[in-house]
């Protein structure tokens, strides 16, 4: 009778897509540089890139940043609304409060643009 071999699994990080259609127009990479600078992630290097299709996120870990060190790119469709780049960008992030990240997100975006 055969031993059977242990199963192995390997846990990948789960890509997110959120599909929000905004007609809006405005710098959908310049905002959402302008949330991470304001979100500064601690050992996160994040990178942000036009995407055609979905809003778009993969991460992984980054060793040379030592322990807990990770790297994400974020994929920013044409039609991405400010609030979804906001919740993204905030739940990324690892903020306690997802919702009053993304309100004072907007807000210091409005006040920016004033």
């Amino acid at each position: 009778m055969r031993e059977r071999e242990p199963h192995h699994h390997v846990e990948i990080d789960q890509q997110r897509h959120i599909e929000y259609r905004d007609p809006s127009e405005f710098d959908r990479i310049a905002f959402a540089m302008r949330a991470l600078d304001r979100l500064r992630p601690k050992r996160l290097t994040v990178a942000v890139y036009p995407a055609l299709a979905a809003l778009r996120i993969e991460r992984g870990k980054n060793l040379q940043r030592g322990e807990g060190g990770s790297w994400a790119i974020v994929g920013i469709p044409p039609h991405a609304s400010r609030e979804h780049i906001a919740y993204a960008l905030a739940e990324l992030a690892g903020v306690e409060s997802v919702p009053y990240a993304v309100q004072s997100l907007l807000a210091a975006d409005r006040d920016a643009e004033a």
